[in-house]
């Protein structure tokens, strides 16, 4: 799965903000394409993870808490 974030104030020091639902619940992706997707439909056009960064928006790939 796939979260979207940005650093907070732009400051890669500091932690990361990442997109929420209506439960302040994270979203996650089950696709880069799904991401950009729901990107585009909010306002923000990326087709590629260089244009994100254009943002200041990043992907974080989640790693499955099952072994």
């Amino acid at each position: 799965m796939i979260r979207v974030y940005r650093h907070i104030n732009d400051i890669s020091l500091n932690g990361r903000e990442y997109l929420i639902d209506e439960d302040d619940e994270t979203l996650l992706f089950s696709s880069k394409d799904k991401a950009f997707e729901f990107l585009t439909e909010n306002g923000i056009e990326v087709n590629n993870e260089e244009d994100l960064e254009d943002y200041g928006i990043f992907l974080d790939r989640e790693v499955s808490d099952e072994v």
